[in-house]
């Protein structure tokens, strides 16, 4: 069975929306399709791990951009909309110790659905979940487009809109 949609491209897209341990993967960078490169003297982290918190985690007097379906569909988190997530993730075997609505553990999900469509029959999930990121990310990525003061998240969420747009 031919995968649905280009797994490695969806998980290089989580990869770069989870906090930013260290500098981004050239190869994910590629992957997702971006061509932002920081300055020559800008290759740490911190940089991307500031903005990052700035943007998702906690500025004050409140976060831009919430990584959260939850926040977008019901405007609190962890509501029904994750509840049925987990129990999408809990069906299919899939456990993560982050929020279950973050767009890096939906997008890590997604990808792994469409690696597994190889092997056995998982389109229905892959429907479910593409049809519940298609109902939130498109607030959450302009969202980030208006508040990303690097570029990279901004440049990130155009990429990740355009992969999920429906065809």
């Amino acid at each position: 069975m031919k995968p649905l949609m280009d797994a490695e491209r969806i998980l290089a897209l989580a990869r770069l929306f989870a906090y930013p341990e260290t500098w981004p993967d050239e190869g994910d960078l590629e992957k997702a399709g971006m061509s932002w490169r920081p300055a020559p003297e800008g290759r740490g982290p911190e940089p991307l791990q500031a903005e990052y918190v700035r943007l998702f985690i906690n500025a004050l007097p409140e976060t831009p951009s919430p990584p959260y379906g939850s926040f977008y569909l019901e405007g609190t988190l962890m509501g029904a909309s994750t509840v049925k997530l987990r129990g999408l993730y809990t069906e299919k075997g899939f456990h993560t110790d982050e929020m279950p609505d973050h767009i890096a553990v939906e997008l890590e999900f997604l990808g792994i659905l469409c690696m597994a469509s190889k092997h056995e029959e998982v389109g229905e999930g892959i429907e479910f979940l593409l049809d519940h990121l298609r109902s939130w990310t498109p607030r959450f990525f302009e969202q980030v487009s208006v508040h990303d003061q690097t570029g990279f998240y901004r440049e990130l969420s155009r990429s990740a809109g355009a992969l999920l747009q429906p065809y």
